[in-house]
């Protein structure tokens, strides 16, 4: 049988860890039915996915990206249009 630890986060996520696979495992490469070996309560951790909903991201590159420590929009200098860009009113 193989070994497994029990965990359980505060989030009541439940997890089965494995702690040792046994030689009939590692030959057929076939799960036997879980032999738990100990109970872990992590009474002050969530898991990643609870953690994630409680701080969405819609992105999860954004985390990434520096960004300006003021909202202002940038400001651009104003260049005199050549004459062929020009309207003209007729």
């Amino acid at each position: 049988m193989c070994n497994y630890i029990y965990k359980e986060l505060s989030c009541q996520h439940r997890y089965h860890l494995v702690e040792s696979w046994c030689p009939k495992y590692i030959e057929t490469q076939k799960r036997c039915p879980p032999t738990i070996v100990s109970k872990q309560y992590w009474g002050d951790d969530i898991c990643a996915a609870c953690r994630e909903r409680r701080q969405p991201s819609k992105a999860p590159w954004a985390k990434m990206i520096k960004r300006p420590s003021s909202r202002r929009l940038p400001t651009y200098p104003s260049y005199p249009y050549p004459p062929s860009c020009q309207i003209s009113a007729r």
